[in-house]
Parts: structure tokens; sequence; C-alpha cells
């Protein structure tokens, strides 16, 4: 009887014991405080504040430039071009052993800045070949040639320089230096001669790529010749005209 009692006490306390364990709440989570960030994904979007518009310029009162468009100016009709050639005949005065005569020049002019042109200029001259020459007391060789006798050719470099025009008249200065062969045949006397030019002219244009032209110049310089002469000056004077084509 007592064991039978004591198996009935310790059933009911373990039946006691499972129901405590089965009726007790588990414990609830902890609640995140307010200082806990909200991971990225949870996170509010920020609210968007108003868009300012741009301001809106006024129109322009002033009206826009006009665009004017620039031509280079037109070549005026019948000036000097970039390149020219000339053909001149005229007359050169000699002396002594300076030949003279008939003077024919061909030039061609090649454009260096806005007023100056290159001149180079060949120069054939005609005379007579008489002789002038003879031999004073001393036997030393004297020549008197005239006006115009001798023969004669000339390679020259010149600088022109086209002035302010007048009218139709387009008038220009010139200055240059050359070299040359002179010869007076009756006599058998040649020599090597040095001349410096100066001058001037004008020119006139008869079409768009032709102008007449007329020049004068002085012709100074020195000769070496043969025949015991020595050194000799060279003094002469030359008038010429003749025709300019422009080439470009």
């Amino acid at each position: 009887m007592s064991r039978q009692l004591i198996a009935i006490t310790g059933a009911a306390a373990a039946i006691l014991s499972a129901a405590t364990a089965h009726a007790q709440p588990a414990a609830p989570a902890p609640d995140p405080g307010p200082s806990d960030p909200l991971p990225a994904e949870a996170a509010p979007p920020a609210a968007a504040g108003p868009v300012t518009p741009a301001p809106i310029e006024p129109p322009s009162s002033v009206a826009p430039r006009p665009v004017i468009e620039t031509r280079p100016p037109e070549p005026t009709e019948g000036a000097l071009g970039d390149q020219v050639i000339s053909v001149e005949a005229g007359l050169a005065s000699g002396g002594r052993v300076t030949p003279g005569g008939l003077r024919i020049n061909g030039h061609y002019l090649y454009q260096l800045s806005e007023r100056d042109w290159f001149d180079g200029t060949a120069s054939f001259t005609f005379g007579s070949g008489r002789g002038g020459c003879f031999r004073d007391r001393q036997d030393a060789v004297i020549c008197k040639h005239g006006l115009s006798d001798g023969t004669g050719v000339e390679i020259s470099a010149r600088i022109r320089r086209m002035l302010t025009p007048r009218g139709v008249f387009h008038p220009f200065a010139q200055i240059g230096l050359g070299v040359g062969l002179a010869r007076f045949s009756d006599d058998d006397v040649s020599g090597v001669t040095f001349p410096l030019h100066a001058g001037g002219g004008v020119r006139v244009a008869v079409a768009p790529t032709i102008a007449v032209v007329v020049e004068d110049e002085l012709e100074l310089g020195i000769g070496s010749f043969g025949r015991g002469l020595g050194i000799q000056p060279q003094v002469s004077f030359g008038i010429t005209a003749g025709v300019e084509f422009q080439l470009r």
C-alpha cells in the first residue's frame, strides 16, 4: 500500500512539472532602440525639395551685327602686275670711249613689295664703227669718238619704284648697276664697263595687260680698256619708249 502511494505521488509530481514548463512563455526578442540605424533597403526615400526653374534672360534689344564678307580688292585695270616684260627702243649719247647710237632695251620686272619691282635689263647699243683714236706727241693713245660711235652690250639689275599716279599717267623712278662690253671696231679698242644707272619714266595703260612706257636715264661709270687706255670714264644719257606686257 505504501509503495503504491509513493508511485502515485511521484507520477503526479512529474505531470505537474511538465505542465508548468509547457505553460511558461518564451522570452521576447529585444526591441531595437531609436539610435539603431535602419538598413539601407529599409530607409525611406529622401523627400525631394522644390525645383527652382532657371531664370529666363530677356531678349536683347540690340540687333545682331550683319556679317559682311570681305573680299580682296580687285586689281586696278592697267596696274603693274607681279611679272612684266617690255621691249623699248630709243637713242643713247656716247663720246670718247662711251658707245652711243641706237639703244634697244629688254626688261623683266618682278614685284618685290607694294611699290617696288626688280628690273632685270639687257641693253644693246648700235653706233658707227668709224675711228676716233690717235696718238699724241708723247705716243699716248687718245680717243675722241662722237655721240653715235661704237657698239655695246650690257646687263643691269635695277629697282623700280612706282610713284603716285596722276590720272592715267603712272610715274616711276629707278636706280641700278650694270656690267657691259664696249667696242670701237675701226680702232680695235674694247673694254669692260661698270655703269651706274639713275632715271625715271612714266607708263600709261592702254589695255588691262598692256601699257606704253617712256623712260630716260643717266649712266655714270668707269671702264677698263686696252691699247694702253686703261681706266676711262663712262658718261651717257639715253631715252627710250616701248610697250610693257603683263604676264600675271
